[in-house]
């Protein structure tokens, strides 16, 4: 009998182990399609997972339904919503932001800001940045909520301090145009200093280069859909050439003393970020 037993448990632990690596691998594939431009492939692959309530099968179907370009490929916005919406319902705080998102650019569901509110409460209740972020452009430009910019100042710092680029940036705004805190330009170019040092100068001119040849020589008469897992690196590439631009007209404004002061403020500023 304990032999049996044993048996038993060996028997289920193999299958178990077994299921565990055919899931991992089928999430593999479905990125890995992805990432080689094999867009129908893809979502073959993704459907059997994300039909099984995977969540991150749920959200690569839902950003290949909504994000896939070209050829003859139409874009299925009742399916991208309602798997993103699947992803979300489990407590996915990816997919709780990419929720608020998708409500607040009005392209997969009609825009609504109020409707945003609660998926990104649902995100920023767990620490996300990207919620917080979110959050605070609510309250800056008064999108669903009463316009309070000292509370956007709030939410974009809380984000800055935890090393969420497109935060870092929001606040060097805030201080140059004096938004919800007093008008500070050595804060400001403190701020956007952190933000813009992330990518440096040649590396960001590459990646710039790579991404405009691509587009120069892309297939347009195939779906496209290589680069539709990679908002947040785009965001975070984006927000870093935004912040060195700023950086650039700042040092018109501001003596060599104030600039060497901001860049010292900068360095301290990097010791209380997580």
């Amino acid at each position: 009998m304990v032999i049996r037993s044993s048996k038993i448990r060996n028997h289920f632990l193999i299958l178990t182990l077994l299921i565990f690596s055919n899931q991992v691998l089928s999430q593999n594939e479905c990125e890995e399609l992805i990432k080689n431009n094999q867009c129908l492939d893809a979502i073959a692959a993704c459907s059997t997972l994300a039909e099984g309530n995977d969540p991150n099968a749920q959200i690569a179907l839902s950003r290949l339904y909504s994000g896939t370009l070209y050829g003859d490929f139409r874009r299925n916005y009742k399916k991208a919503f309602q798997f993103m919406e699947a992803a979300a319902n489990q407590g996915n705080t990816e997919a709780e932001v990419a929720m608020a998102e998708m409500y607040m650019r009005g392209e997969v569901v009609p825009l609504s800001a109020k409707k945003a509110i609660p998926w990104y409460e649902k995100a920023y209740a767990k620490g996300d940045v990207d919620a917080i972020n979110g959050l605070a452009r609510l309250y800056r430009y008064g999108s669903g909520v009463r316009k309070n910019q000292e509370k956007a100042f709030e939410y974009y710092q809380m984000a800055s301090l935890k090393n969420h680029t497109r935060s870092q940036v929001g606040l060097g705004m805030a201080y140059r145009d004096a938004r919800g805190v007093k008008k500070n330009l050595i804060y400001a170019y403190a701020w956007f200093s952190i933000a813009s040092s992330k990518i440096d100068d040649d590396e960001y001119r590459q990646y710039r280069k790579t991404y405009e040849d691509e587009q120069e020589n892309l297939n347009r008469d195939l779906p496209q859909c290589e680069y539709v897992l990679e908002g947040k690196s785009f965001g975070h590439i984006f927000a870093v050439g935004y912040g060195k631009q700023m950086l650039k007209d700042l040092k018109k404004r501001l003596s060599v003393k104030q600039i060497r002061k901001a860049e010292a403020l900068a360095s301290e500023l990097r010791l209380t970020i997580e």
